[in-house]
């Protein structure tokens, strides 16, 4: 393993020949994520930066269903929710990973319901 040193204004560098920096991503800085939602209308398939909140996605979805983002819960592969400040970075996605968008579940029973015998 060879070492260059050289001066840029006054400093010293030292560069390692041979070894990544730990620093840089070996990595694309892009992701390509499959969001499927509950009915049969197919999976939409987004490309979007690794580091870039994932309500970016989350908006553009929603928009081409005509809603507001924030009908949907977004689920990934393990089912646990995707909150609108987290990246792909923070939470692992890697190309092809699947995203579930889901509806909440409106139910008929409740308080106001009584049922008689």
């Amino acid at each position: 393993m060879s070492t260059k040193s050289s001066s840029i204004h006054g400093r010293n560098e030292v560069k390692m020949e041979g070894e990544k920096r730990k620093d840089v991503e070996s990595e694309s800085t892009h992701v390509t994520l499959n969001v499927k939602g509950q009915n049969d209308e197919g999976v939409k398939v987004f490309r979007v930066r690794r580091k870039a909140k994932l309500l970016k996605l989350m908006e553009l979805y929603a928009k081409m269903r005509g809603v507001e983002w924030n009908t949907f819960r977004f689920l990934s592969d393990d089912g646990s929710r995707i909150r609108e400040y987290h990246t792909a970075d923070e939470l692992e996605l890697k190309d092809g990973d699947q995203i579930d968008a889901l509806l909440p579940q409106q139910s008929g029973f409740g308080p106001s319901t009584v049922f008689r015998v």
